[in-house]
């Protein structure tokens, strides 16, 4: 089980993997925790062939490392929760918080920057009946200057 309080690193609960490492190389470091997702999942600036699932202070994610397509390696971590529910969603802000101070942004996105990575936590809604919160890890760098 992962701890916000207690864990919180450039990337959350997976200390074995590490921002640049290539997909070969993560898949090695998470060797019998993740499995692949075919077909793989395919975004504008990055693609996700495996996924795998955490504990975050009690509460069940889907974990799904991204790959930039320009470089391969690893630039993204999301943890995905299967619903929104507003005690998850106040529990994980108040850690952030404790972490990183206080986050900009609004009720459904908020974001904090730590020294190497900032942090993404958002409601998303995937139809009127359902929402999923959404963790996104990424390191600074890539965010800076546009």
């Amino acid at each position: 089980m992962i701890s916000l309080a207690e864990d919180v690193r450039d990337v959350a609960g997976w200390p074995a993997i590490e921002w640049g490492m290539t997909e070969e190389e993560v898949r090695e470091a998470l060797a019998g925790r993740v499995s692949p997702i075919t077909p793989t999942a395919k975004f504008a600036n990055s693609y996700a062939p495996i996924r795998g699932s955490a504990t975050i202070e009690g509460h069940p994610f889907e974990v799904v490392p991204q790959f930039s397509h320009a470089t391969g390696e690893l630039c993204q971590v999301l943890f995905r929760a299967a619903d929104a529910e507003a005690e998850r969603i106040a529990r994980m802000s108040d850690l952030l918080t404790a972490c990183y101070g206080d986050p900009v942004g609004g009720k459904t996105k908020r974001t904090w920057r730590g020294p190497a990575a900032a942090v993404e936590l958002e409601t998303v809604k995937l139809s009127a009946f359902a929402d999923q919160l959404w963790l996104r890890w990424y390191p600074i760098r890539d965010t800076e200057g546009g």
